[in-house]
């Protein structure tokens, strides 16, 4: 499976809200937590922007932008919990869309390198000709094929949510280029462990 190469475009927002002008400390920890994000020091990040959260779990800037350094810090899970969190306060910012859909896809992909790296696989490999469909798949448990299957569909969602709010954008094709990617290897594993409705997930 191909690794995404869309991830360049989340950025980091500066929080801009009236609210937190007013709350200083607010306004310090997210700047300093985006000067650790541009030395690539996403622990020290991800550690002002909770204290962030802490003082204020209202503030959008602060949840989203600590969506982007747990995606950063390869914390998928955890990007996904913030990142929905800033889209229940802001609905309507695609850029949370686009950055829910990398942590999707790139909890999906896990899957497959775990799989990868696990040295106690033993499962046997099946012996296919070269014409079978499922040939170039992983091997992997039913189990995680339907985790697979149902974060790849909820990547597809919130990448098309993103397009949906920001249809002019410039990576426009690319995005839909990701998105067939990902509904048709969502497919494949469907067929192969004969899972339904794998594009229902919202």
């Amino acid at each position: 499976m191909r690794k995404l190469t869309l991830f360049l475009a989340i950025l980091f927002v500066s929080v801009l809200c009236s609210a937190c002008i007013n709350n200083i400390a607010i306004q310090e920890l997210n700047n300093k937590a985006q000067e650790f994000m541009q030395k690539g020091d996403f622990q020290s990040a991800i550690s002002r922007l909770e204290s962030s959260v802490d003082l204020d779990g209202t503030v959008f800037e602060t949840r989203y932008n600590l969506g982007v350094a747990y995606i950063s810090a390869q914390e998928f899970k955890k990007a996904q919990e913030q990142l929905n969190e800033a889209i229940k306060i802001k609905p309507d910012f695609a850029d949370s869309y686009y950055s829910l859909a990398v942590a999707q896809e790139s909890d999906a992909l896990k899957i497959l390198e775990d799989d990868e790296d696990d040295e106690t696989n033993v499962e046997v490999e099946v012996v296919s000709d070269d014409n079978d469909e499922f040939s170039n798949l992983k091997n992997i448990s039913e189990e995680e094929a339907k985790q697979l299957v149902d974060m790849l569909s909820k990547a597809v969602n919130s990448y098309k949510k993103y397009l949906e709010l920001k249809p002019d954008t410039n990576d426009k094709s690319d995005v839909e280029a990701q998105i067939s990617y990902l509904e048709e290897t969502a497919a494949k594993y469907a067929q192969k462990y004969q899972i339904g409705d794998f594009g229902a997930a919202e």
